[in-house]
């Protein structure tokens, strides 16, 4: 008796021991992974101490009067339609054409062009809180839609433009340490249209709380994506994810109040009700916002028209068990006024939402 005593008192230490070890691994990866990053975001336009003093406002403890019941606006929750949300992005995608960026080659080009603009480590208004933090240091490639990465020698001359002069500094292309730097500093980079909606909603934030908006993801390349995707599962791997296009961006809340996240959720319902975006309170501590081009929804036809490139299944599969099957038109309009009335609660899926 004794000896099985002793053995289960080994057995639990052992067990300690090594779940002890796993958080003191998993702490020190992420706290290298927000070193590298906080090192990336702090070039010559970065006042020095204002990226820290951002991040530390960021995750000051709250009052208690900032208390109270979580109210998830109906413009915030998921549809009825669990596609629905997707479709939409990608009817404003199929309607203006807008071009969705491959790889750090495809983004280097089109910063170059003025098609996407660098968003700021930080202002007085916002903070970069883990954008780029999944960046590597590995040579920049061209990402190939059958998921190969080949290396590139003479076709990556934006790349080579921006490396010598972007966001404040240069980058050596054949350092490791640079590399990493310039992808981070890349991926902080939007579309103006998204970056107006970020500083209207920050300016906001800040003004009633007197704290930064930390802002966690902004534009992602499909090859980003695809990488972030074995972290993240609301990293969507449609052919257009909403992300690549620098037309959406994502609000962290973790260390937000209550009342914080009911007034960030209330300026953000709002501005879905006036047509200027859409949004989504995501289970991973996150807002999802994606702006519209010109601050118009796009029609529910078109949304309906989208259903299967965000994921749907085809209409005929989905109505496969249906005895007599409705007409196109029909089932159009039947899907229209379904996605229109928002669920009850704030149920999340775990799949295809971003």
């Amino acid at each position: 008796m004794t000896r099985r005593v002793a053995l289960l008192i080994l057995i639990v230490t052992a067990a300690g021991v090594i779940a002890w070890g796993v958080l003191r691994l998993t702490a020190a990866r992420r706290n290298r992974l927000t070193q590298t990053t906080r090192d990336s975001y702090l070039t010559a336009n970065t006042p020095p101490g204002a990226w820290d003093l951002a991040v530390e406002k960021v995750k000051a403890e709250r009052g208690e009067g900032l208390g109270g019941n979580l109210e998830v606006p109906p413009e915030l929750r998921h549809y009825e339609e669990r596609y629905w949300f997707l479709a939409t992005q990608v009817a404003e995608i199929e309607k203006h054409r807008v071009h969705a960026c491959q790889d750090y080659l495809d983004l280097a080009a089109m910063i170059e062009r003025g098609e996407m603009v660098p968003v700021a480590a930080v202002t007085d208004t916002y903070v970069l809180l883990g954008v780029g933090q999944r960046a590597d240091d590995d040579p920049f490639t061209r990402y190939e839609e059958d998921n190969q990465n080949i290396e590139v020698y003479n076709e990556y001359q934006s790349l080579q433009n921006l490396a010598k002069s972007f966001n404040g500094r240069s980058y050596d292309l054949g350092n490791e340490s640079d590399r990493q730097a310039l992808k981070v500093n890349m991926l902080s980079s939007v579309r103006p249209e998204a970056l107006k909606v970020l500083e209207q909603v920050a300016s906001a934030y800040h003004s009633q709380f007197d704290r930064p908006l930390p802002v966690s993801s902004l534009v992602r390349p499909e090859q980003y994506q695809h990488s972030l995707r074995r972290v993240n599962r609301n990293a969507v791997t449609i052919d257009t994810p909403p992300h690549s296009t620098g037309l959406a961006f994502d609000i962290d809340y973790r260390y937000m109040s209550v009342a914080e996240q009911n007034f960030v959720m209330s300026e953000l319902a709002r501005l879905k009700k006036d047509g200027r975006i859409e949004v989504i309170r995501e289970r991973n501590a996150n807002y999802h916002v994606f702006a519209f081009i010109n601050g118009v929804r796009p029609s529910d036809d078109l949304i309906t028209a989208s259903l299967e490139k965000a994921g749907a299944p085809p209409a005929e599969e989905a109505h496969h068990s249906a005895a007599k099957p409705e007409k196109p038109k029909a089932r159009a309009r039947a899907r229209a006024a379904k996605a229109q009335r928002p669920r009850s609660k704030a149920r999340v899926s775990r799949k295809r939402r971003r």
